[in-house]
């Protein structure tokens, strides 16, 4: 029970020092998607990228051995639905970690201001920013969803998922283009719409 418990402290710590630490850099890093990137954002990015690897590192061996503990305590453990959509959470997280890993955190690592990627690299990134920011939350959530257990079909958990990424993908994309039209509008030199305009701004 002890050894149990432990586990399970252990497996909340990472998910809670995870979870906090990509959000604390998710709402700086968008207050500062508009211009190049301070080198402490830089080196916050480092910093934050290898916290997350541990975490996701420390939740795949302490729910492993959660599962094991259980399924050794009462084999009907792993009929639990709810189980299994987790484990399934943490393998899309693990899949997105890798290619935020391979893609996203070199572009980032360059030092240009987001909103003047590609548009197609830049909604890439934030279609990859949100699949992590809702995995963690909704692996979270189902961490402490014990009404779910043995209770919630797959199909439901599953579903649950899946529309919380449609919604916060779709959300994340219009919301980045519409700053990114936002900057455009700001960045471009201010030109004269008439030929009044010139005779006002550039007297005889």
């Amino acid at each position: 029970m002890l050894l149990k418990n432990a586990l399970t402290f252990c497996h909340l710590i990472a998910m809670a020092i995870a979870v906090g630490k990509m959000l604390d850099y998710d709402f700086r890093f968008l207050r500062a998607v508009h211009q190049r990137p301070s080198p402490q954002l830089l080196q916050d990015l480092s910093h934050t990228k290898t916290t997350m690897t541990l975490a996701l590192i420390a939740l795949w061996l302490t729910g492993a051995a959660l599962v094991y503990a259980g399924y050794a305590q009462n084999p009907d453990y792993l009929l639990n639905e709810k189980l299994w959509t987790k484990i399934f959470t943490v393998g899309v997280l693990t899949v997105n970690g890798v290619l935020m890993h391979r893609l996203a955190f070199p572009v980032l690592q360059q030092g240009g201001a987001f909103l003047e990627l590609p548009q197609r690299q830049m909604l890439t990134l934030t279609l990859f920013a949100a699949i992590s920011s809702v995995s963690w939350l909704y692996a979270s959530f189902l961490g402490i969803a014990r009404s779910w257990n043995h209770t919630a079909p797959l199909s439901y958990t599953l579903g649950v998922y899946a529309a919380l990424l449609l919604l916060a993908g779709a959300a994340a994309m219009l919301g980045i283009s519409w700053l990114r039209q936002r900057h455009a509008r700001r960045s471009t030199p201010r030109r004269f719409s008439s030929d009044a305009d010139i005779k006002v701004h550039c007297p005889n």
